[in-house]
Parts: C-alpha cells; structure tokens; sequence
C-alpha cells in the first residue's frame, strides 16, 4: 500500500471512486472536479498502482478575532467498500497532519471515527422548534453572494469561521433552498433551517415569518444570534458541527461546504 499526493493523470480514478462511494450525481461530479480540484491537496492510498481511498484536503481559509488563517478542510473522504476497516482512511488523515503545519477541519459523516483520529468539535448550532408565527408581507431577496458573505462573517464575528469564497456560496445556494431578507438568511433541507444566520432583530422576525410561511419546524442557530432571543433559550437543543485537529480553533463554526 502505497499513500501519497494524487496527479492530474488520476482524474477520473478519483472521479470514479467519489460517484462510487458517494452515489453522486454527474452534474455536482462535473462541477467539482472542474472548479476544486488540486491534485496537489490530494491524498491517495494506491494498490498496484489502484487508487482504493483518498480525500482531498481543500486549501480554506476561517476567520478568528478578526484575522483571517490558514487551514485545509477535508471532503471526498472515500474508501472502496473491499479496502475498508483496515487502517487506510486513517493513513490518509495522518498523512495530511504531516503535510501542513496549520489546523485540518471537516464535516464529519461518522463523528466518532473522526474522534479516534485526533479531531475534536469546535462549535455547535442550537436547535429551535418553530411553532406558526404571524404573516409576513416581506419580500424574499435575491440571493447575492457577497451579502450571504456579509452577513456570515458578521455573526461570527465573535468566535469565528470557517470562511466561504463565491464558488462555496454557490454549491450550498445550490444544494439547498436559499431564503434571504435584509440582514439575514437561511438554507432549508427537508422542514428544518439547518443554518439560518441575522444581524438585526427585525431581520429575525422577518425571516422566522418566512420560515413560517414554508412550514419549516425547526431552526438552527446560534446562541448569540437575535434569532435565539425570540425562539427561547430553553427550547434549545445543541447540534455538534464540524470538527478540527487544532484546539485554538475551540468555537469556531465549521459548517458542510465544498
């Protein structure tokens, strides 16, 4: 077992490997092995000259106390079904803490494997229920990514983030159903607001109204945000994020991004 750096020649062994493991579809494949790919920040275990698991180790940037600081963010973590539960996804994430000297995030799919590997969780969402709230006359916003942008790096400004360039803004926008008002926005998957983000008070009545409206029943958020203010602190029920190798990245948001 070999495991070292990919190369361009291994385009579509890695390509294939992530539509195998991932069951995904051809149009985020396409897109992602045209707009992300570093074969540089790939790490891959070969047998026979096979690729059987790799991970891409994304460059990223997150944001903390103002300062913006390196770091490399995991996805595509993938093993062939007869190549795992022998130690080689483990390799592969001890290959990439050897590489760089800056902290390594992720979203996990397994949590606690991810634990077993050195990694911890650096922040959590609270989870509100969300009950009928009065009708609103709002009018939804375009989505524009420089304020989506706007609006994520001000609410974390206090204890950081994971930072999201135009293209990142673009696969969630596109992978979720995407509502924004002034000052605030959310991203909907099947009834809940998995991230939803205000500046303002008003932002968040307008927003919860929104919600409201599409029959979300669930909100999540954090603690700081005048969206917990109105949902009451005692509904809520915390949800671990992502994950990092480095404890000064202690309650920093990292979310699921590509």
């Amino acid at each position: 077992m070999i495991i070292e750096r990919a190369t361009k020649d291994d385009h579509q062994m890695l390509k294939d490997l992530w539509k195998e493991v991932f069951n995904e579809e051809e149009a985020f494949l396409e897109r992602f092995f045209s707009t992300r790919i570093r074969y540089e920040h790939i790490f891959v275990a070969r047998e026979e000259g096979a690729i059987v698991s790799a991970l891409h180790a994304l460059p990223s940037t997150y944001l903390q106390q103002g300062t913006e600081h390196d770091c490399s963010f995991i996805v595509g973590a993938a093993t062939y079904a007869p190549w795992r539960r022998k130690g080689i996804m483990g390799s592969l994430l001890q290959a990439v803490r050897e590489a760089y000297s800056h902290p390594i995030t992720l979203f996990p799919a397994v949590r606690p494997f991810y634990e077993a590997n050195g990694y911890f969780t650096t922040s959590s969402l609270l989870q509100f229920p969300l009950g009928a709230m009065e009708e609103t006359s709002v009018q939804v916003k375009p989505i524009v990514f420089s304020e989506l942008n706007r609006i994520h790096r001000k609410a974390h400004e206090q204890n950081g983030a994971l930072l999201r360039d135009e293209q990142g803004w673009k696969f969630l926008t596109d992978g979720y159903e995407t509502i924004a008002v002034q000052d605030g926005y959310a991203f909907l998957s099947e009834g809940k607001a998995v991230e939803a983000f205000t500046l303002t008070k008003e932002a968040a009545v307008q927003l919860l109204g929104l919600l409201s409206e599409r029959q979300v029943t669930a909100v999540q958020t954090l603690s700081t945000d005048p969206l917990a203010e109105l949902l009451g602190q005692e509904k809520a029920v915390p949800i671990p994020m992502g994950m990092s190798t480095d404890q000064s990245m202690r309650g920093v948001y990292i979310a699921e991004q590509y």
